[in-house]
């Protein structure tokens, strides 16, 4: 984080955006790091071969901790076979305002994807967003349209919609995949999520 911002001020942004700093270290950054380097493996499944360089949007960003471990190991300057620039992506600018604060490196836009049309990237990922948004199906469809190559989601699989998380407002299941036309589906119990499996795949672009 800036050398600059002392710990009033990170503090600040933290209740602006409505994270409680304890909370956000020992749970949520952890968390986050986590399911993002459960999806690298679904990633690096669609680049084999040495070496790819490539543009990457990671979709609800939200504080940046996950896209911050793309940024680390997916650097141009890295040893990795896909070399990624990479931009981050939330609509809530409270939040963006505090991710700017932790990763103030970080490409970090803050905006609609509906609202997006004069712009796109490879790569589009997308981790543990879709059961936040009300309506997921034309969601992906927009990642997609985003996407030059691939977009690759990571989800709670077969969530009990009765006992869910109040912030999910979906639980998805095998007719899902198929309708969306999922493809290198990976269903695997979380390291850091308890509640149901997780599920990762990728989608081509429209």
């Amino acid at each position: 984080m800036e050398d600059t911002l002392d710990m009033e001020e990170i503090a600040r942004l933290f209740k602006e955006a409505g994270i409680e700093m304890d909370f956000f270290f020992k749970k949520q950054n952890p968390q986050s790091v986590a399911m993002m380097a459960e999806l690298l493996p679904t990633i690096e499944r669609r680049y084999p071969k040495r070496y790819h360089t490539k543009t990457l949007l990671d979709v609800g960003a939200r504080t940046g901790s996950g896209t911050d471990l793309l940024t680390t190991v997916l650097a141009p300057e890295s040893y990795s076979r896909l070399k990624c620039t990479i931009t981050a992506l939330d609509i809530d600018p409270k939040v963006a305002r505090l991710a700017k604060a932790l990763h103030p490196e970080l490409e970090y836009i803050v905006a609609d994807i509906f609202d997006i049309s004069d712009r796109k990237w490879d790569i589009v990922t997308c981790s543990h967003t879709l059961e936040h948004v009300p309506e997921p199906e034309p969601f992906l469809e927009q990642l997609r349209r985003l996407a030059n190559e691939y977009v690759f989601i990571s989800i709670p699989f077969a969530e009990n919609p009765e006992t869910r998380i109040a912030a999910h407002l979906h639980s998805f299941f095998e007719p899902f995949l198929e309708k969306v036309g999922a493809q290198d589906v990976t269903i695997y119990d979380g390291l850091h999520w308890p509640h149901s499996q997780i599920v990762t795949f990728w989608v081509p672009p429209l």
